[in-house]
Parts: C-alpha cells; structure tokens; sequence
C-alpha cells in the first residue's frame, strides 16, 4: 500500500513538474509577444490577444497534465459590457483562467509582479493596475482614477476584494475598493465564487486533480444599493457559494 501510495504521488509531482515547464515556455512566448504589441501601441483589443491565449492554453494544460478541469455556473449572467467582477482569491488558478474565459478583462494586482522579467513587461501591455498593498489609501485612489479609464476604454476589471489569497474555509471581510470604483463609474458588478483552492494550494505544493466549479452570480447595479450594502451583498452570495460548492 505504501509503495502504491508513493508511487501515485511521483507521478503527481512528474505532472506537476512537466506543467510547470509547458507553462514557463508558453509565457516566455507570448509575454514576449505582448511586449513587443504594447511597444507598438497597438489598440488594447489586439494586445490582450496573446493574454487570452496564454490563458487558453494554460488552462488545457491543466487538464492534459493535471487532470484539473472547471465546470462554470452562470454563464448567462456574464455581460457584454464593461463591469466590475469581485471574485474570491483562494490560489493562482483564477488569475490564469479569467483571460480565456472572460471578455476583455484586466486586473488589479501587487506591484512586485512588475518586477518578473517579461512577464512583468506583459502584464504592464495589458493595462493591468498594479497597486502597493502597504500603501492602502494611495492605492485606493489608484483603483478608483485608473479603473475609470479601464472601464472607458471597454476593459472590465476583476478585483479580489479580500486583498490577496485566502486559504480555503477562511472568510475575511472584504475592502470595499470594487464597490466604491463600480458605485462612481455606474459599472455593474458581477460577484464570482470557486473552490479553486480545494485543488491549487495559495502556497508552493501539489495541485491535485479534480474539478474546480466557478460561479457567476447575477450582475447588480450600483444605484440599487449604497457601497456598504452592496459589498455585504457580494461578501454574502460568495462565500455562501463557495461553502455550497465546497470551497
């Protein structure tokens, strides 16, 4: 039984290795890619092209060499237009998926990622707002003025409102950044819940084989609701569906 149970872990880790691997290569590639599109100021339509194949790919290489597949609820309540997704951050898993799968979106994201090589050039091409999570006020402003701007040129914008990764059965409030740039700009919100965490730890370690259930919930207008209400809205439908779905 040991043996067989040693045996099954190798070849999780081999998977585990080789995606890792596949991985490293395809972003090489196509953050060079962006790279050179953001240099050509070439409109944001055209360099989140190489993004949302990246995400594509990476996400079939979560199936062939992990065996992780997703299975997603409400996709009828995602919307053409522009609007703010406020989504739970248990692990990596969503920031690489939402390109593929969502229409035109950025995100808000630690500054330090900048910092990788390439990758960080890439993530720059793709008007992400990058924040420094030490500096809350600054950082808060940040979202608001460039978030505006995103929304206008016709990207939506996805923001974990826990503000980083959460491990799975902890349930922190949530700041209210997305709801304040969605209540000043008019943009919808669409709250997102997963238990992607039940699979992909937040820290290095084995991602284990399943399926991760993502959830859309239905969008809501900012004028419905004030910000503190409509935040206690989606801190409630999230973690309510991320407990249903096992997460």
């Amino acid at each position: 039984m040991n043996l067989m149970k040693g045996l099954w872990y190798g070849i999780l880790w081999l998977r585990q290795i080789i995606f890792v691997v596949y991985v490293l290569v395809l972003t090489t590639v196509l953050a060079t890619l962006t790279v050179v599109l953001g240099i050509l100021r070439l409109p944001i339509g055209i360099r989140l092209i190489p993004a949302k194949v990246w995400s594509i790919l990476t996400r079939w290489g979560l199936v062939i060499f992990l065996w992780l597949r997703v299975k997603t609820e409400g996709q009828e309540n995602l919307l053409k237009e522009p609007c703010v997704y406020v989504c739970k951050h248990q692990s990596s898993w969503e920031t690489v998926v939402f390109h593929g799968l969502l229409n035109n979106v950025c995100f808000v994201l630690k500054e330090e990622l900048l910092k990788i090589p390439v990758f960080g050039q890439g993530l720059k091409a793709v008007d992400s707002i990058p924040i420094d999570r030490k500096q809350s006020l600054k950082s808060f402003k940040k979202v608001l003025q460039m978030g505006k701007e995103r929304l206008k040129s016709g990207l939506s914008i996805v923001i974990f409102p826990e503000g980083t990764r959460v491990p799975v059965g902890q349930y922190p409030k949530f700041h209210k950044t997305a709801i304040t740039l969605a209540k000043s700009s008019g943009a919808m919100v669409v709250p997102v819940a997963h238990n992607s965490g039940k699979f992909w730890p937040n820290k290095a370690g084995l991602i284990k084989p399943g399926i991760v259930t993502l959830s859309f919930g239905q969008a809501v207008s900012p004028s419905d609701l004030g910000v503190d209400e409509l935040n206690e809205y989606c801190y409630q439908w999230i973690n309510d569906k991320v407990k249903a779905i096992g997460g």
